[in-house]
């Protein structure tokens, strides 16, 4: 899953596999071929209600503004490239880790 995450800019840029659609808000967890992070949303995929959603989640996961996270790639795409700002890997790492019981 360390794959997935790695230092980008003044923070953390993490790989993605949205699952639109879904009964909650959760990391499932990690697609090892595409080595990115699977992440399930509640929005549908439409008027980039997703992108939204996901910009909130990551915010509350970090405990940092939503001002500071940003989709950098994939933006009308299920892979998508999250830019957080003042977060570094290891921080996300263990965010992650935590949220999916994965340590």
């Amino acid at each position: 899953m360390r794959d997935a995450i790695r230092k980008y800019r003044d923070g953390v840029a993490i790989d993605i596999e949205v699952s639109p659609n879904s009964k909650r808000e959760e990391i499932r967890g990690y697609n090892q071929w595409r080595k990115r992070i699977i992440v399930a949303m509640k929005e549908k995929p439409e008027k980039f209600r997703v992108n939204r959603e996901l910009i909130s989640f990551f915010a509350e996961l970090f405990g940092v503004s939503q001002d500071r996270v940003r989709i950098i790639s994939g933006e009308k795409n299920p892979h998508k490239t999250i830019y957080v700002e003042g977060v570094d890997p290891d921080a996300a790492w263990d965010a992650i880790s935590r949220r999916t019981g994965k340590v």
